[in-house]
């Protein structure tokens, strides 16, 4: 959905879906489409109770080496000569992977209780996001350009257990990171036709994920469980481009992410009616993904 809005927007500026910052050929409006491949890792914990204790970490869920193909638009619109302004929309589809769900009787992840692993065989990631950027810095082939914004990032995990012992399995979890962000980028044009682009991005958000373990019979359903936390991001974003033409450039990208929170809340939702809260003790997300970014400048 938030690939089909940054679609709109562009289709609002420019009549088709097809730039970003720092490419090597001019233009009041520039617009891009990028593919390639995105991996990653995630995982949360619980604590017994809403102390942080009894134990430390009683339940605590991994995905790892998450992999899947993403599609990604862009659009930068020179408002004047040092205003910009921005805006992103992607998504990823996940088609690799695994998530192990373990439980603990004692403190530090010791007396391991409960542990399976299951493949991830589905699920998908997006994001959305505006800014407005000015332009302090350029001379020459440089540009620095600090931007400003808000940004919405969600996950989508299916949990499920094909050809496995728990073939009835068809549960799923969703997270959610939005809020403002700071992001600052700057450009070297190295040549006539090359250019290179590195950019940092700041979040400073709030999460939000929710569950249903369609297995339990105790938990309520369809949310079984949710979790809030008040965390952060930070983004790297690299590419070295190539002026094809007067309108036209490639990319080759390249974008690393780290996002993780504090201590939250874990509310469970249990099918007598009740409602039981423990202490969510960290959520991280953190891997990288690369790319081929095709701009058109007008």
């Amino acid at each position: 959905m938030i690939l089909r809005f940054a679609c709109f927007l562009l289709l609002l500026g420019t009549g088709r879906c097809v730039g970003q910052v720092g490419d090597p050929v001019g233009g009041r409006l520039q617009v891009a489409i990028s593919s390639g491949y995105e991996l990653e890792s995630f995982h949360w914990s619980i604590a017994g109770n809403s102390a942080g204790q009894d134990p430390n970490i009683y339940s605590e869920l991994r995905w790892r080496d998450v992999g899947g193909f993403f599609a990604k638009a862009d659009i930068l619109w020179a408002v004047s000569k040092r205003w910009r302004l921005m805006a992103m929309g992607s998504r990823t589809w996940t088609c690799s992977g695994s998530m192990t769900d373990t439980d603990y009787g004692l403190d530090n992840r010791n007396d391991v209780v409960y542990h399976q692993q299951f493949p991830v065989t589905g699920g998908y990631s997006e994001a959305g996001l505006a800014g407005v950027g000015y332009v302090f810095f350029g001379a020459g082939p440089f540009e620095l350009t600090p931007y400003a914004g808000y940004s919405i990032t969600k996950q989508y995990f299916p949990v499920t257990d094909p050809g496995g012992p728990y073939s009835t399995l068809n549960s799923s979890y969703a997270g959610k990171w939005l809020g403002p962000f700071l992001r600052l980028e700057g450009s070297w044009r190295v040549a006539r036709r090359w250019r290179v682009t590195g950019a940092v991005r700041y979040d400073q958000v709030v999460y939000r994920g929710v569950a249903d373990w369609n297995l339990i019979a105790e938990f309520r359903h369809p949310v079984s469980f949710r979790h809030r936390a008040d965390g952060y991001g930070v983004m790297g974003d690299v590419s070295v481009s190539y002026a094809m033409g007067r309108h036209w450039a490639v990319s080759l990208t390249g974008d690393p992410f780290y996002w993780d929170t504090g201590m939250g809340i874990d509310a469970l939702y249990l099918a007598n009616g009740s409602v039981s809260q423990t202490q969510l003790n960290q959520v991280v997300r953190k891997g990288f993904g690369v790319g081929l970014r095709t701009g058109y400048h007008f």
